[in-house]
């Protein structure tokens, strides 16, 4: 059996998941990056995107949260991910998040070279909802 960590996904409302995870991936700043158990020590900031954990309880299984950006602290024993927003699989509306997707590139396209900062985030997180709903599990 794999060494495993502790996973908490929390963001101000909620505590989104709390598991033991061999293995976490996530979206950070300058790149996506994974943590087992044992890391070293760091503390990161994250970009909207999607988290991926594979999780015991039995068997081993994926589970995957968009997130909105927010930070992540890997200690040898521990993962914990704080973001203002994370959505799993079940919570995510598809057609909604398509809809978001269509609304937020029209409204980059719009912006023609201006400050277009929430735009790109819109489209980030619409598309990190879709890329959480196509997956397999």
């Amino acid at each position: 059996m794999a060494a495993l960590t502790r996973l908490s996904i929390v963001t101000p409302t909620a505590s989104k998941f709390e598991g033991d995870a061999e293995l976490v991936v996530a979206p950070g700043a300058a790149g996506d990056l994974g943590a087992l158990a044992n890391h070293a020590p760091m503390l990161t900031t994250l970009r909207t995107g999607v988290v991926s954990a594979n999780v015991t309880g039995g068997d081993v299984k994926r589970v995957q949260f968009a997130v909105a950006g927010g930070f992540m602290q890997i200690l040898p024993d521990r993962v914990i991910i704080l973001t203002d927003r994370a959505l799993s699989r079940e919570e995510i509306d598809v057609e909604a998040a398509r809809a978001d997707l269509k609304r937020a590139e029209e409204a980059l396209v719009q912006k023609k070279g201006a400050d277009d900062t929430a735009e790109r985030q819109e489209v980030a997180w619409a598309q990190a909802r879709l890329a959480v709903t196509a997956r397999p599990v």
